[in-house]
């Protein structure tokens, strides 16, 4: 076997292997397959309050949730790959829930979420959508961001 031929048999075996990763994570549990899935985890981004039973002190705690929702006809999962898990990370760190959402979901109607371009990253706080980041330059901004506090890099993206 010459130099060539085991360059290209490199390069088909590293193909193989990220269709092969693309196609796990789009059936693993970080995607949401369904309009149910998808409330569920809506649901997640409710206000919660707390009452202190010494003080009688009531704070509440507002809670965020990521989904990032793209096309499944293209190529998005091969780069997700990458993007995915730092994205993950950066909204573990603040204890956010991060899903990724395909916009093929039946009886999905992806203007109730004000999505106007895919790839969009949705932010929801108390089951809203506050903000949204549209566009693959723009979530890969918060991807290459060196910060860890995904929240405050978010705020650069407020409308």
């Amino acid at each position: 076997m010459d130099s060539q031929a085991i360059k290209n048999k490199l390069i088909e075996t590293k193909n193989k292997a990220i269709d092969y990763s693309a196609e796990k994570l789009s059936t693993s549990m970080f995607t949401i397959k369904n309009k149910d899935e998808l409330n569920e985890t809506i649901l997640k981004s409710k206000k919660t309050s707390f009452t202190n039973k010494e003080t009688w002190v009531t704070k509440e705690f507002l809670k965020r949730v990521f989904i990032l929702f793209w096309d499944d006809k293209s190529d998005f999962f091969k780069e997700a790959l990458i993007m995915f898990p730092v994205l993950a990370t950066k909204a573990f760190s603040q204890n956010i829930t991060m899903k990724l959402a395909k916009t093929s979901i039946e009886n999905l109607n992806i203007e109730e979420y004000n999505i106007k371009r895919i790839p969009s990253l949705l932010i929801f706080e108390d089951e809203k959508v506050i903000n949204v980041i549209e566009g693959r330059e723009n979530i890969l901004k918060l991807v290459k961001s060196l910060k860890l506090d995904i929240n405050n890099d978010i705020e650069t993206f407020k409308k």
